[in-house]
């Protein structure tokens, strides 16, 4: 087992970032050509605790890569944290927490804390991990000043 864990501060409000969290919308967006997941291509609604998706997820958007299974095994308005239960293909384990802190009333700071076991290919999968969320947190970054100038 193995945990990656990046953070990011964000130019926008903790309630517009931790609103925008909690949707697929976002997801797809800060994924976009990295990884696609066409099961929720177009969900427009919030993420559900409690909730399953199961579909094939493409890496690179087109290069098919397992049926995945994502789990959204917690929402907390109250802390502005959500959790994801994970796994697909040689991945076992793919537990995923996000957190959302306010830094002033103007920012925040966003937190990705990914637990993964793969078993003997544990180090590949966490070297792409953290190529994966160093880039959504960018996009993350980008998505922040849109949501600021949208408010």
């Amino acid at each position: 087992m193995a945990i990656v864990d990046h953070s990011t501060r964000l130019e926008a409000t903790t309630d517009a970032v931790w609103n925008a969290v909690k949707t697929p919308a976002a997801f797809r967006r800060v994924t976009r050509g990295i990884l696609r997941l066409p099961i929720i291509r177009n969900r427009n609604d919030d993420w559900r605790e409690g909730e399953t998706v199961v579909g094939w997820t493409f890496l690179f958007g087109f290069l098919p890569f397992s049926r995945h299974h994502l789990h959204i095994a917690n929402i907390d308005n109250s802390t502005h944290t959500m959790s994801s239960k994970e796994f697909g293909g040689l991945i076992k384990i793919w537990n995923h927490d996000i957190e959302v802190t306010a830094v002033d009333e103007f920012s925040c700071l966003y937190r990705d804390r990914i637990e993964i076991d793969a078993g003997i290919m544990t180090p590949v999968v966490v070297g792409y991990a953290h190529w994966f969320y160093l880039i959504r947190q960018r996009r993350w970054r980008r998505l922040a000043r849109e949501l600021t100038k949208g408010s």
